[in-house]
């Protein structure tokens, strides 16, 4: 049986419905609704960079020490196998940490980067979790004229929050879009020509965006030339084209010219509402150097470890709130008493629609 487009697609968003409840089921249960805002602000609730910078370190020794003690055991007299394996995650994971965090603690922020005025930004590790894995499905490998293949996230890194607030600080007055930490022009998203399927985001996945250019078709032989003689009784008569102020039809144009302006508009208020806010940011170099630091080691990082970025967050965080305390799963008979009233009975109703289906193909 042919697969149509619309049952594929329908079965792709239920799936990814699916996934998300459970995501969130799961996130309860692992405490992740638990905010960090205390944690990384002084008195008067506003950012503390030391702060901020101790928590980051805390989650990354604790995973890492769970690393070395229970996934790489130490080789006498050499290196532990685990030290080129944190090498070369630890710092770019604390770094996302970091600013993912840093903006959360900017109120508007998360409406800015989303474009959306209904959401607004959470201080909550499921919050890190879900920018991560948003992020991490925009994962694309490009390859330049030379060869040499770099990682990009789809949109640029502008459109990610954490990131979104760069272009901002850098260029207050928004003189140059070049100024952004990925460049417009340069975002894979606005040329896919490079993009490799290699990543999250593959060259196949976006083929039908952006199809192979027509072959140049020769140019149509003047009217003349071809023999042909358009007199008045071809315009019906006494009508002249030009004397009566015929134009061509453009039944599109009106629409077009109203969405371009709708989104340059839409553009411009979001620059201003970024601007506005990164007027109150504190200490911006900080940010800033975190942004190009990231940047610079996402673009260079091996395939495994961003393949495995969203996951091993999740493991980061979680092995923190372990050792806080904060999640149901510790306790077998919480765990059992939720699972149960979670499955009995979706269980028992998907297997009662897999039988029917399976009657009806009889």
């Amino acid at each position: 049986m042919e697969i149509s487009r619309d049952t594929l697609d329908n079965y792709q968003k239920n799936l990814w419905c699916l996934r998300t409840v459970t995501e969130d089921l799961l996130g309860r249960m692992k405490g992740h609704g638990l905010s960090f805002r205390s944690a990384v602000t002084d008195k008067s609730g506003r950012p503390d960079s030391k702060k901020l910078c101790a928590l980051v370190t805390e989650l990354m020794d604790g995973w890492a020490g769970c690393v070395r003690d229970g996934l790489y055991p130490d080789r006498p007299g050499g290196e532990s196998p685990a030290e080129p394996y944190l090498r070369a995650r630890r710092e770019l994971y604390g770094l996302y940490l970091y600013l993912t965090m840093r903006t959360s603690l900017c109120d508007g922020a998360f409406a800015l980067a989303r474009d959306r005025e209904d959401v607004r930004e959470r201080t909550d590790f499921a919050f890190l979790l879900e920018q991560a894995r948003r992020f991490s499905r925009g994962w694309c490998v490009m390859e330049g004229h030379d060869g040499v293949k770099r990682n990009e996230p789809y949109e640029g890194f502008d459109a990610y929050f954490g990131f979104h607030l760069y272009h901002a600080l850098t260029d207050p007055e928004g003189r140059s879009r070049d100024s952004a930490l990925t460049p417009w022009w340069s975002a894979p998203a606005q040329d896919p020509s490079g993009m490799t399927d290699e990543g999250s985001m593959k060259r196949v996945y976006c083929k039908r965006l952006y199809p192979p250019p027509q072959a140049e078709e020769p140019a149509e032989e003047p009217a003349e030339e071809a023999g042909y003689d358009y007199d008045d009784e071809d315009y019906g008569g006494d009508m002249d084209p030009e004397e009566d102020g015929w134009e061509p039809e453009a039944p599109f144009g009106d629409i077009l010219a109203a969405g371009e302006m709708e989104r340059l508009s839409e553009e411009e208020d979001r620059a201003s509402g970024l601007a506005a806010l990164a007027m109150g940011f504190r200490e911006p170099e900080d940010y800033i150097a975190a942004c190009q630091r990231f940047a610079a080691l996402y673009r260079q990082a091996p395939a495994e470890v961003l393949r495995g970025f969203s996951e091993e967050l999740e493991e980061i965080i979680d092995l923190y709130l372990l050792r806080h305390g904060q999640t149901v799963l510790t306790d077998t008979d919480k765990t059992l008493d939720v699972y149960s009233r979670i499955y009995d009975g979706p269980g028992r109703q998907a297997a009662r629609y897999m039988r029917g289906l399976q009657w009806d193909s009889l």
